[in-house]
């Protein structure tokens, strides 16, 4: 696996976690996290996927944008023929 792929893969897995973190906090505590969705607090699973939306889209974005940083800088230098 490449270091760009590496890169993403922790980028990514890291917004899924936190997404799974905040809705879950929200599905056992509901006043420990706040989950709004057009101005409406969410609840119950339609707060766990919210939040775990709004966790998971920046993250792929962000991961796609490094990833593509990290593998410009790490690529081979072209051979000469």
């Amino acid at each position: 696996m490449s270091a760009a792929r590496k890169t993403f893969l922790v980028i990514f897995g890291l917004g899924i976690v936190l997404g799974l973190v905040i809705g879950i906090t929200k599905m056992v505590a509901p006043d420990a996290a706040n989950v709004t969705f057009n101005g409406e607090q969410m609840t119950g699973w339609a707060g766990l996927v919210t939040a775990l939306l709004s966790a998971a889209i920046p993250a792929a974005i962000f991961g796609l944008i490094i990833g593509g940083i990290v593998k410009l800088f790490t690529r081979k230098p072209k051979s000469v023929a």
